[in-house]
């Protein structure tokens, strides 16, 4: 559908490349569709045309004019990023969330100096970043903070493996590892995967989760 909006000589160009290079974004076991409205957005995006559109927000639906710069594929999920309604503030848009899409009869001046990828960048980490809302404290092997930024949000775990004084030569277990996460639930499932490799400290419900999930486990492997 993108390549349906471009120019002919960059369709040839991107079908000479598709047939050398592949890039299957989507995770395994996943089965992702191209949102309806991605053509009329991926043409306007080329065009450097405004758009009216709606979009579900919430529970509700609201309307706004859009000067559509590009398009990220992230995990099999369609993003545009734009500016609303003449602001200076470029935001971002999940494209399965508009209900419609028409030009706007006029194209927009993009702006030079912005870069998508450094955009984009910036917002994923910020959003990551939003969802850390509670802390737990850690102690760790040496085998368990190699381990962490595998299994919980990379940089966040770095940041606190360095404030806890770690590092890679680091031979004993690592002490007060203060490790910001996006809820005990998801943390419980995050620090499964390093089993004996970590201890939970605090707080002591997820403590207590984890121990009983390893009580379970020996049960089952004696």
């Amino acid at each position: 559908k993108v390549s349906a909006a471009l120019a002919p000589p960059v369709r040839e160009a991107s079908r000479a490349v598709g047939g050398r290079f592949h890039l299957d974004a989507p995770a395994w076991y996943t089965r992702p569709e191209a949102p309806e409205l991605l053509a009329p957005l991926a043409e306007a995006v080329w065009d450097d045309r405004r758009v009216a559109a709606t979009y579900r927000r919430g529970d509700r639906e609201v309307s706004r004019e859009l000067e559509p710069y590009g398009l990220v594929l992230k995990a099999g999920v369609w993003y545009l990023c734009g500016r609303a309604d003449g602001s200076g503030q470029a935001r971002v848009y999940r494209v399965d969330r508009f209900t419609g899409v028409r030009e706007a009869g006029t194209r927009f001046a993009r702006d030079t100096g912005f870069d998508l990828a450094e955009f984009w960048r910036a917002r994923a980490e910020e959003f990551a970043r939003s969802l850390l809302r509670e802390e737990i404290r850690l102690r760790l092997s040496p085998a368990g903070a190699r381990k962490l930024p595998r299994v919980t949000d990379p940089r966040a775990a770095r940041e606190a493996l360095e404030a806890a004084g770690w590092r890679e030569d680091t031979a004993g277990w690592v002490e007060d590892v203060v490790l910001p996460v996006e809820s005990l639930e998801v943390a419980f499932d995050q620090l499964l995967g390093l089993g004996p490799e970590a201890e939970v400290v605090a707080p002591p419900a997820l403590r207590e989760r984890l121990g009983e999930a390893a009580r379970r486990m020996a049960g089952l492997y004696g």
